[in-house]
């Protein structure tokens, strides 16, 4: 029989370990510490490259909305310098015509940081409640992420000559139109139409022999109200952990939580993460989310976006490149760099089970434990 004591003494450990491994979590999660540079990312501006999109109307591949999305790409990066490199790359998916954009800058240096987002927007809401054939305005998923990446070309390009990498801008089409589960936004497509192209097709853009990838981060809907990352599995750990810890220390606590949602999304990231690049999809919990229902929905409009949240991602970013990159004689930050180490935790929902597994064989047991008590002293009082 087991032991009231033994019960106690068992539940006593399980609490004082958990409470043990949170702090060295919590301890060690704020090893990183920014260098002191100014950040220029300006909010605004990336708000109005939002609504611009929206304004061009649905970006479904191979509509006039997609090619026009396009050209306006192409001439915020003309107004930057019209010497800045750019390629289209055209395919097509079931007899569709799509592309993708690419942009370089500083071109002089051999390590590429790549930056990604998807610019297209789904042909169907197919998780709205009443208009599920209606197209998705895509304000959040696609715009946003494509107007952080014009706004840190803009910047980004100011200081070029301070930074010790080349970075990539890629702008993915049909990323957005594979199956949920109201259906397809276009019939019969996959999800990550785009960056699997690209990826495929990478070679044709880089000098392999003299040019190397370090890094892969992807903006996936980070320009929602209530923003808070998840910390996606196929993503490289130590990758995503550099990210959340910048991002922490300029103060983004709730946006870069310490514990955050953990759970594995397939977007754009994920064909270069198994290429060998080490990869970070910087995305929210659009599931199943009270704070952010908008998800595949009519809804995903520029209502449901928020200034302050095209802030904090683009500033963290920002920040990323300057700590890496930035090549001054008094930086000294040392970060996760080469970002090898890719360590997979559990699901958070995984998490939730085996815990409602464990609560609800510890109360089986000290209800078995009570049961068999109670019994024992009816059989004593009997005699």
């Amino acid at each position: 029989m087991i032991k009231k004591k033994q019960i106690i003494i068992v539940i006593t450990i399980l609490i004082i370990s958990c409470f043990i491994l949170s702090l060295i979590i919590f301890i060690f999660s704020n090893k990183i510490r920014n260098i002191d540079v100014e950040l220029h990312f300006d909010e605004n501006k990336a708000y109005r490259s939002i609504k611009v999109q929206i304004e061009i109307g649905p970006r479904i591949p191979g509509t006039n909305e997609s090619n026009e999305t396009i050209y306006y790409f192409v001439q915020k990066i003309k107004d930057i310098n019209p010497n800045i490199t750019y390629i289209i790359q055209k395919f097509d998916v079931k007899s569709t015509d799509c592309q993708n954009l690419l942009i370089k800058i500083n071109e002089k240096e051999d390590d590429i940081v790549i930056l990604g987002a998807h610019y297209d927007s789904r042909a169907k809401a197919t998780k709205d409640n009443e208009d599920r054939d209606k197209p998705v305005p895509g304000a959040n998923d696609g715009a946003s992420g494509c107007a952080v990446l014009l706004e840190l070309a803009r910047d980004l390009y100011k200081e070029r000559n301070n930074l010790d990498c080349q970075i990539w801008f890629v702008l993915f089409d049909a990323e957005d139109q594979g199956e949920d589960e109201g259906g397809y936004g276009i019939d019969g497509w996959n999800w990550c139409e785009g960056s699997n192209e690209f990826v495929e097709h990478i070679d044709d853009f880089y000098d392999s022999d003299n040019e190397n990838f370090e890094c892969m981060i992807l903006l996936d809907m980070v320009g929602g109200t209530n923003l808070q990352f998840i910390n996606e599995q196929y993503s490289t750990s130590s990758l995503v952990d550099e990210i959340f810890e910048i991002g922490r220390e300029l103060g983004y606590n709730k946006e870069f939580p310490t514990f955050p949602y953990t759970s594995s999304v397939t977007d754009d990231h994920v064909t270069f993460a198994e290429k060998g690049i080490p990869s970070a999809d910087l995305i929210i919990k659009f599931w199943d989310n009270p704070d952010w229902p908008y998800h595949h929905t009519t809804n995903d409009d520029i209502d449901h976006i928020s200034k302050e949240s095209l802030k904090v991602t683009g500033r963290t970013i920002e920040q990323f490149i300057y700590n890496n990159y930035l090549d001054k004689n008094w930086n000294t930050y040392k970060g996760n760099k080469p970002w090898q180490t890719d360590i997979n935790a559990l699901d958070t929902e995984l998490v939730i089970f085996f815990g409602i597994i464990i609560a609800s064989l510890s109360g089986l047991i000290i209800f078995v434990y009570l049961y068999r008590k109670k019994t024992v002293r009816d059989q004593i009082e009997k005699k």
